[in-house]
């Protein structure tokens, strides 16, 4: 290696080491709890983050800075027997990082093709998987050891202290390492799209409209995440899951970089007000408020990275999808003004079709992963209300049996003559009540698990995989699986009443068909009737919507040969210009980051190609509109 080289590489580690050093001291001195334990260990995350950027070059940097940053805490110069074993342990826990941190990366570089993680759904759950949690793994095991030896701690408390070492660890590179990837990524591409940049930045200056949206946009989502942060995290309101939509809002407008930035300030702001034991996660219970900001803080990440990567395979699927049609249109060109190659041009046109049919296919999945990612505040909603009263009934059920064993302990021991003390007793915990009571609670707690229930089956009907020959399938249950997914979006709310659905069903047999693709194209048309009839709101009161509220009418009826679906609705209709283009590839009227032009155009794919049926739409200016789905029945 040539000596400058090595300069280079070792002044690198020297200031990755002071970074980690740096970050370690920073943690404890803002971080950390009054009992001096710090729930997360931003350390880590550098360690990982600077080892998927640079090579396995940065471990002796990563090496440098765990001694540094543990070799004040534990040493011991009593005496020279004791601080020989202090700096061997803290070499052991610095070698114990180093070698985590080696073999996280080291795993997910060999089973993943790309060096950025968060550009595929797998690659996060890799990286999450081999670095977020089997690297902290090595850390916290070898680390312990190493306190036990040099008797910082007793071998009884491994276990409790493996695990907060272990969580700590998982915290910090959940929060800082998709930070420091998403900055050289963002770097990288801006390098590499330069002139594309330079024109972009030319643009910008003659729409200066657009930045200043932009900039108002930027201010507002900071506004907001810092703002509900502070009132959620450092006072006691309890409104965490607003913060789901802000950071959808940061991965759908602001990209990866946005995302992670917004999921860094979030958990940067529940960390300081948790460990100041303030907030949603406040309890006197130190393990416990630790265990629910760390669970809050691995929700949000995954919950960040899985739709960052959905999106990205989403856009990638659509340049695809164009690169296709730019390519399928320039071969019918030279077919045109190249008639003697023909043959050989044709032959090049199959394969266009084919690898088109291969995008197309693909954009239908990624199409129908967006629009569960979009309805995911609203199923999570539905969710909590049922889980938070099961688990308020837990309780109660749990306070009542205990009550009713003691008395039936004091009966024991005093019968068969019921002496005061029972007689107290019983009246101290109102023992009728208690067994009136009980079975009403146990029922509580049945219907809300009963109802849980019924939205994972209902996820299960709408997102379940097709398989390659069609089904027969009932396509009421398709409908309803449907609804029961937009109930939230059906509810009333404070601008408008609920938006009444009206079940025409008719006699229907099983029909053979690919459900999992007819659930899509129910649910696309579906929340286009929910956005139409929420669009033809626009400039009206509650009261005004009131005496004609919003309606969706679906009839279903069989036929000899077909079965027929309609699903209209009383919004304001359609003009005969946009209804000529309404299933046009990539055609939307919806603002961007909102439609992708291909939801309808799709659906008609799916009804007239794959099922050899009729996607039809009747609409008037005025009248509403209604889409009917023909489907014929095959034996």
């Amino acid at each position: 290696m040539p000596k400058n080289a090595s300069v280079k590489i070792t002044l690198v580690n020297f200031l990755v080491g002071l970074l980690y050093y740096s970050l370690a001291e920073l943690s404890r001195h803002l971080a950390s709890t009054p009992n001096s334990v710090t729930p997360v260990w931003p350390p880590d995350g550098l360690a990982v983050g600077v080892t998927l950027l640079y090579g396995n070059w940065m471990l002796p940097g990563v090496f440098l800075g765990s001694f540094l940053a543990n070799i004040q805490a534990f040493s011991s110069a009593n005496s020279l027997e004791s601080l020989s074993i202090s700096i061997f342990a803290v070499c052991g826990i610095a070698g114990g990082t180093t070698l985590g941190t080696f073999w996280g990366t080291s795993l997910l570089r060999r089973r993943s093709y790309y060096s950025y993680p968060f550009n595929r759904v797998t690659d996060v759950i890799k990286f999450l998987l081999y670095c977020g949690f089997l690297c902290p793994v090595v850390n916290a095991t070898v680390g312990v050891a190493m306190l036990i030896v040099a008797a910082k701690i007793p071998g009884s408390a491994y276990k409790s202290v493996w695990l907060v070492w272990w969580i700590s660890n998982v915290a910090g590179i959940f929060i800082l390492t998709p930070l420091l990837l998403s900055v050289r990524e963002g770097l990288q591409s801006w390098q590499l799209k330069s002139n594309r940049q330079h024109s972009r930045v030319k643009y910008l200056r003659k729409q200066p409209a657009y930045l200043g949206k932009k900039i108002a946009e930027t201010i507002i989502l900071s506004g907001l995440i810092f703002s509900i942060g502070i009132a959620v995290f450092w006072h006691q309101n309890t409104f965490a899951y607003m913060l789901i939509p802000l950071l959808v809002w940061s991965a759908f407008r602001f990209g990866h970089l946005g995302a992670t930035l917004s999921v860094f300030v979030v958990a940067t702001i529940a960390i300081l007000g948790t460990v100041r034991n303030l907030g949603y996660f406040a309890h006197p219970d130190l393990n416990q408020s630790l265990l629910n900001l760390q669970s809050f803080i691995a929700v949000i990440v995954f919950t960040t990275l899985i739709l960052m990567a959905m999106l990205s395979e989403q856009a990638q699927s659509r340049v695809r999808l164009k690169n296709a049609f730019k390519e399928l249109q320039l071969i019918n060109e030279a077919l045109e003004k190249q008639s003697f190659i023909l043959a050989d041009r044709n032959r090049t046109l199959q394969e266009t079709l084919q690898q088109l049919k291969i995008a197309q296919a693909q954009m239908i999945q990624s199409e129908k992963m967006s629009a569960l990612g979009i309805l995911v505040a609203g199923v999570a909603h539905e969710i909590n209300n049922p889980l938070g009263f099961l688990k308020g009934s837990s309780i109660n059920v749990k306070d009542s049996i205990q009550s009713l064993l003691e008395h039936l302990e004091l009966y024991r021991t005093h019968y068969p003559n019921a002496n005061i003390e029972i007689l107290e007793n019983a009246e101290d915990n109102n023992i009728d009540f208690i067994l009136t009571d009980l079975p009403k609670l146990l029922e509580s707690m049945k219907g809300a698990t009963d109802r849980i229930q019924a939205i994972s089956t209902s996820l299960g009907i709408f997102s379940r995989a097709d398989t390659e020959s069609k089904v027969l399938a009932n396509l009421h249950d398709g409908l309803d699986s449907t609804l029961l997914i937009l109930k939230y979006r059906l509810k009333a709310n404070e601008d408008r009443p609920a938006i009444q659905v009206i079940k025409e069903y008719g006699d229907l047999p099983l029909v053979e068909c690919f459900p999992g693709q007819l659930n899509q194209v129910f649910m696309n048309i579906l929340a286009n009737a929910i956005d139409a009839l929420e669009e033809s709101n626009a400039g009206r009161s509650f009261t005004e919507i009131q005496p004609n509220p919003n309606c969706i009418t679906i009839r279903t009826r069989a036929e000899e040969e077909d079965v027929t679906i309609a699903i209209a609705d009383n919004g304001k209709g359609m003009s005969p210009e946009l209804k000529a283009r309404i299933f046009d590839q990539l055609f939307t009227t919806k603002r961007v980051g909102k439609g992708t032009g291909l939801g309808l155009a799709i659906a008609r794919q799916i009804i007239e190609e794959k099922h050899g049926g009729q996607l039809k739409v009747r609409s008037e200016w005025g009248q509403g509109t209604e889409f009917s789905i023909q489907l014929p029945l095959t034996n």
